[in-house]
């Protein structure tokens, strides 16, 4: 009898940031990854305040948890979690956002890419660093004809 396939799916990250800092975030925090990215905001009564949930869907699925913390994370050199987005132009979207935002507040750091362009595939990328300790790489991989993937996720 052979092992059954396991195929890991990532749902959540955990940010933490310095104790006594996320209650004078929240509001810009909130209101950028909302506006940008879609993400919707949860707090849960068992968790210790402050802290929010940042979530792409209604059944939390798919979440970044964010809470103070007295050794807050440090992130160096290009540590970054990525997202994957559904066009082009939904990439060039979001990095209109960080540049507008960037020109209010000097919190927002934004590194811009050119196109990795491969045999198989092109990708449209870049990165932004906004209120939390860590990259945020927002792309689109397009396969190339007769390059196209077995699966592919859906957006409904």
């Amino acid at each position: 009898m052979t092992a059954p396939i396991r195929r890991a799916r990532i749902n959540h990250m955990e940010v933490t940031v310095a104790a006594g800092t996320l209650t004078a975030l929240m509001p810009d925090l909130a209101a950028f990854y909302g506006d940008a990215l879609g993400f919707g905001q949860v707090e849960i009564d068992e968790f210790p305040k402050p802290h929010v949930f940042l979530t792409t869907d209604a059944y939390g699925g798919n979440f970044i948890y964010i809470a103070e913390h007295a050794e807050p994370m440090t992130v160096g050199g290009e540590d970054h979690l990525g997202f994957h987005m559904d066009r082009r132009e939904s990439v060039d979207e979001v990095l209109a956002a960080c540049r507008a935002v960037k020109q209010r507040d000097p919190r927002m750091q934004i590194k811009e890419l050119d196109d990795l362009d491969l045999p198989q595939s092109v990708t449209h990328a870049f990165y932004f660093r906004y209120l939390l300790p860590i990259w945020f790489d927002i792309q689109i991989i397009e396969s190339k004809p007769g390059f196209e993937p077995k699966h592919r996720w859906v957006y409904r």
